[in-house]
């Protein structure tokens, strides 16, 4: 009875004295027990190729650099609001700018972070391509042409690659978000092989993209009016059924 006592008032103590921080300098070392990182991955069309949005860190460690938007999660915060929270105060990107969300996964390696053990909660975020990202800390850098980057951000850049390859024409929201309202074959392919190649996997067989898009009833095929260089055929476009012209 005493040592059952003993043992609820230890913890009742571990609950009371949360563990301390120390300060080294400027770099702030976090307990022991990992906190819980929300990173977000906001993929953006911009020039005709997949980018993804990078906001530059303010504070230690490595300050100055560019890295994925994240912050840790607060006490009663869900993730879906702690990912508004990261892309709003790191890059600027308001909530109306997303097209769609999908969860990457987590990422639990204990070194990840020097400061000490955290683990990464992370979604990956298409934004509207016409979306005007005025933040001056954001960086728009292709999908394949990423610089270093800090924590393990290049490794949870390339996982979100491979699951948005997956994920197209399966998650529906996310394939509509990635291709636009209107697009060509040409697009679905660069597409596919911008993704594998983040994601260091083999660029998927392209001869019969076309074919399977004639094939999907969510697709019709238009034809654009206004031909390149105004000679030849116009392209075949593509548009999901229902979708409205402008």
């Amino acid at each position: 009875m005493f040592r059952q006592e003993s043992e609820g008032v230890v913890r009742s103590r571990a609950i009371e004295e949360p563990a301390k921080q120390q300060d080294f300098g400027n770099i702030v070392l976090m307990p022991n027990q990992p906190l819980v990182s929300i990173d977000a991955v906001p993929m953006i069309m911009h020039e005709d190729s997949l980018h993804v949005v990078l906001g530059v860190r303010e504070n230690n460690p490595f300050a100055g650099q560019a890295a994925l938007p994240g912050v840790l999660l607060n006490a009663h915060e869900r993730v879906s609001e702690a990912v508004l929270r990261a892309l709003l105060s790191k890059a600027g990107v308001q909530e109306s700018q997303i097209l769609s969300t999908v969860d990457v996964g987590v990422f639990d390696d204990f070194e990840r972070d020097e400061r000490g053990p955290t683990l990464s909660i992370t979604r990956m975020v298409i934004l509207d391509g016409t979306s005007v990202l005025a933040d001056p800390r954001v960086r728009l850098v292709r999908l394949n042409t990423l610089p270093q980057l800090p924590f393990d951000h290049a490794s949870i850049v390339a996982v979100a690659a491979g699951v948005l390859l997956d994920a197209l024409w399966i998650n529906m929201a996310a394939t509509r978000a990635l291709l636009g309202p209107s697009f060509n074959t040409a697009a679905v392919i660069a597409r596919q092989k911008e993704l594998a190649l983040a994601a260091g996997r083999a660029v998927p067989e392209s001869a019969n993209v076309g074919r399977s898009l004639q094939a999907n009833k969510l697709l019709q095929r238009v034809t654009d009016p206004t031909p390149a260089g105004g000679r030849g055929r116009p392209p075949a476009l593509w548009e999901w059924v229902g979708e409205k012209r402008l």
